[in-house]
């Protein structure tokens, strides 16, 4: 496709389980982006747990989504200046790095360039053969020891930056790149975003981000998750069990065929009779005839089910050594969000207050994505339009932001700007 840049135009992917998705968007002079384009088609088993499982089928699928995505879009799509990738899987973990700088100027103020390097020091870390960073989130500061958010012109003699810091394998990540390079983005263009990270971008509010959040995201394949305090995230992760693994345990557990079980978990059936306090479902059997199963037995099973997601993420979050605020609140999204049963057991789980996230203040000439389904897809378009954004405002080699994601999401309005390669998003 051509690349000729005619308005301020980015695109984000998501190559989900259960579907790919493409959104274009349009940013304005206050940086805010509109959608002006969209596209979905069904990954139809192209993706198994957040993993390209067939590049070919994958490739076939976007390509769907991309074409409607630029017809809707009045063909802007091939005026894209940036595209973000969302990803999940791909062996993702995370760690919290640390970086120290002394601070040497006569007036003992901390720079710009004091901040950028001890973000860069906090990633020296070796990884493993064949991994990557992906993406790198200030968390907060010590100056002198003592913690701060915001350290740059205070005075200090030692700063040290706590980096939240995402990685992968490479050959994984790849695939994505491939499927992006394939479709006619090229590489330069191209950054991708920890699908937690772009879900905080587009559903969590500044208020949650100062006083603490808990976001999980079920998804079809996968359930991701990240704690943040006082806008610097602490942890994320990703876990090979989404909301599939509820559709298969009810298939195995009532004898019914996952189809059935998949169709009445998404249209509202096993919600109608939890919210209306029904007694049974009737469902049609392997044979055509009508059963009627108890509201326990499907309460039973999606019960053990979703304790065991949420008791793995807590224990997750325990491994990290981060506690969860007192005054934080839960954020829930991705499909398995729409399950009222989700977040009654959150609350249960976790012992705090829960909301459903799903995308704030989606605007313009295209719609319908006002659901967590799309909370991903839409977090990392809003990434995309501030890469590009802060990118084309760069004035020089060392002057591209060193955490945009973190700069997005903690909205600090700070004029630091530092190295690209500490994003690699």
């Amino acid at each position: 496709m051509a690349m000729f840049k005619t308005r301020d135009i980015v695109t984000a992917i998501e190559i989900g389980t259960s579907k790919i998705c493409v959104l274009v968007g349009e940013v304005g002079e206050d940086g805010r982006v509109s959608i002006i384009g969209r596209g979905v088609a069904p990954s139809a088993g192209s993706v198994v747990k957040g993993e390209v499982e067939s590049v070919e089928n994958a490739f076939d699928r976007l390509g769907q989504a991309l074409e409607d995505a630029d017809r809707s879009s009045n063909r802007e799509l091939g005026n894209t200046g940036l595209v973000a990738i969302a990803v999940t899987g791909c062996g993702a973990e995370s760690y919290q790095g640390v970086g120290t700088v002394f601070i040497k100027s006569d007036d003992h103020k901390v720079s710009a360039r004091d901040i950028a390097d001890a973000h860069e020091n906090a990633k020296v870390q070796i990884l493993e053969p064949g991994r990557e960073i992906i993406n790198s989130s200030e968390s907060y500061f010590l100056l002198d020891g003592r913690r701060v958010r915001h350290p740059l012109n205070q005075n200090a003699a030692k700063l040290d930056a706590h980096v939240h810091i995402v990685h992968a394998l490479t050959t994984r990540m790849d695939n994505f790149r491939s499927l992006a390079r394939e479709s006619g983005f090229e590489d330069s263009m191209t950054e991708v975003v920890f699908s937690p990270l772009a879900d905080e971008c587009g559903i969590v509010s500044d208020e949650e981000r100062e006083n603490g959040v808990l976001l999980i995201d079920i998804g079809a394949g996968t359930s991701e998750f990240l704690v943040e305090y006082n806008s610097g995230i602490l942890c994320s992760g990703v876990l090979q069990i989404g909301f599939e693994h509820v559709a298969n345990d009810l298939s195995i557990g009532l004898n019914l065929p996952i189809e059935l079980c998949r169709k009445l978990l998404e249209d509202g059936s096993v919600n109608h009779m939890f919210h209306d306090r029904l007694d049974h479902l009737d469902v049609p059997d392997k044979g055509g005839r009508i059963r009627r199963i108890p509201a326990g037995s499907f309460d039973t099973v999606i019960d053990a089910r979703l304790r065991e997601l949420y008791e793995v993420v807590r224990a997750r979050i325990a491994e990290a050594n981060v506690s969860i605020a007192p005054e934080s609140v839960g954020v829930l999204t991705g499909g398995g969000a729409l399950l009222e049963r989700s977040s009654e057991l959150f609350r249960d789980v976790f012992d705090m207050s829960c909301r459903i996230g799903q995308p704030i203040e989606p605007g313009g000439a295209v719609t319908g994505i006002e659901s967590p389904r799309y909370s991903t897809v839409w977090g990392a378009l809003r990434a995309a339009a501030y890469f590009n954004r802060t990118y084309g405002a760069s004035q020089d080699g060392v002057s591209r932001v060193i955490n945009a994601v973190d700069g997005l999401l903690s909205r600090t309005r700070r004029s630091l700007e530092n190295l690209k390669g500490s994003i690699k998003v």
